[in-house]
C-alpha cells in the first residue's frame, strides 16, 4: 500500500493500485488491467492519488487524443473515503494539471457514488452533463449456492434455465481460438437487435490482457453454438459485458443457460457478486407499450425484462459530470467524433 503521499501524486504499482481501488469501492473499469486493455485502443491511462487532511482521492484517467488535442475520461470514478471540500479543491488541481499537460478540451467524469461525486462540486467547474457513455444503471445479484441463486429467479426464468438443460444445452468455457465464433454470433445478435459492435481484435484483446479473470461462455444446442457470454472478474464481482445468440436457436433457452454457466464460472473464482450491467434509467416503460409484447428488440426494455428475471439489486450510478475547458471545440468534437467508452 501506498503511503505518506503527497497532494498529488501518480502510482504506477498495478498491485497497490487495484487494492486501493477496491478499499475505496470501486470497480472494474477503475482496475489497472482496464486502463491497459484501454491503452490498445486509443486511450493512455494515468492514475492519480490526492491526500489532504487524512481524506484520499483517487482516479483513473484515460486520455484520448482529438485532433492533436485531448478528452479526458474518468470511468466509474472517481473514487473518495471521505466527504472534504478541500479534497474537491486538490482534486481539480490534479485534473486541471493533467489537462493542461494534454490539452484537453474537456474532463468526463463517470462517479461510482456519491462519495466520488463530492470530488466533483459545481461551484469548481463541474456540471451534470447528457453525455452518457457507460450505463446509467446496473443490476447486481448476490452469488450464494445453487438453491439460493434459483430461488431469487423469478419464476419463469428458474423455468427457463431448468429447460434449457432439459432439452440438451450443454455450456462450457471457450479458448480464445473460437473467439471467430462468438464474433459471428455477436454480429448476428447486433443485426437483430439494432446495435453497433466493435471490431473482433478489441474483444481478443480483452481476454488476452484480462487472462484468467475473462471467460468466454458458450451454451450450444446439438452441437452448434445457440448462446454466448464474455465475463470479466475484479476483486470480488464479475462483469457480464457481452452476449450473443442465434436467432433460430432461442426457443431451446441457450441465453439462460449460459448465464447459469457464468455465475458459476464467476462463483468458483470467489466472487461475491455478479453484475448484469446496463438496464434502463427508468422503471417506467416507454408511452404506449404493451408489458405482455416486450421481447430483446425493444432495446434495453426487452434485455432488462431478461436479467430482471434472475433477481438482483438495481443500483443508479451518479451520471455523467463534465468540466468544459474549451466550449466551441467541445462542440465540434461532438459533432465530428463519438467518445466511445
Amino acid at each position: 500500500m501506498v503511503t505518506h503521499l503527497a497532494p498529488a501524486q501518480t502510482i504506477e504499482d498495478s498491485e497497490a493500485w487495484d487494492a486501493l481501488v477496491l478499499h475505496f469501492g470501486g470497480r472494474l473499469l477503475q482496475s489497472w488491467r482496464w486502463g491497459e486493455f484501454k491503452r490498445r485502443h486509443g486511450w493512455k491511462p494515468y492514475r492519480i492519488i490526492v491526500r489532504i487532511g487524512g481524506a484520499t482521492g483517487l482516479a483513473q484517467i484515460l486520455v484520448r487524443r482529438v485532433y492533436g488535442l485531448s478528452v479526458l475520461y474518468i470511468p466509474r470514478g472517481p473514487l473518495a473515503d471521505a466527504v472534504s471540500p478541500e479534497l474537491a479543491v486538490a482534486f481539480r488541481e490534479a485534473v486541471d494539471r493533467l489537462a493542461h499537460a494534454t490539452r484537453a478540451i474537456s474532463i468526463l467524469a463517470e462517479p461510482e457514488d456519491e462519495r466520488g461525486l463530492t470530488l466533483l462540486p459545481e461551484h469548481l467547474g463541474w456540471r451534470p452533463s447528457p453525455f452518457v457513455i457507460q450505463p446509467r444503471r446496473t443490476l447486481r445479484l448476490p452469488l450464494g449456492d445453487d438453491d439460493q441463486l434459483l430461488n431469487q429467479m423469478k419464476p419463469k426464468t428458474r423455468y427457463n434455465v431448468r429447460l434449457a438443460f432439459r432439452r440438451g444445452v450443454t455450456t462450457r468455457q471457450a479458448s480464445l481460438a473460437e473467439l471467430p465464433t462468438f464474433y459471428e454470433l455477436l454480429r448476428e445478435t447486433a443485426e437483430r437487435d439494432g446495435f453497433g459492435i466493435h471490431r473482433i481484435d478489441y474483444f481478443s484483446d480483452l481476454l488476452r490482457v484480462f487472462n484468467e479473470d475473462a471467460a468466454l461462455l458458450f451454451a450450444e444446442f446439438e452441437g452448434q453454438p445457440a448462446a454466448a457470454a464474455l465475463v470479466v472478474r475484479f476483486g470480488e464481482e464479475a462483469v457480464y459485458l457481452y452476449g450473443a445468440s442465434r436467432t433460430e436457436l432461442q426457443r431451446h433457452m441457450p441465453a439462460y443457460a449460459v448465464q447459469w454457466a457464468a455465475m458459476q464460472w464467476a462463483r468458483a473464482r470467489g466472487c461475491r457478486w455478479y453484475d448484469l450491467w446496463g438496464i434502463p434509467e427508468s422503471n417506467e416503460l416507454p408511452p404506449d407499450t404493451d408489458e405482455n409484447h416486450l421481447n430483446v428488440r425493444f432495446g434495453l426494455w426487452g434485455v432488462y425484462r431478461f436479467k430482471l428475471g434472475f433477481g438482483g439489486h438495481p443500483y443508479t450510478y451518479p451520471g455523467t459530470w463534465e468540466l468544459v475547458r474549451q466550449p466551441l471545440l467541445v462542440w465540434l468534437w461532438r459533432r465530428l467524433r463519438p467518445l466511445g467508452g
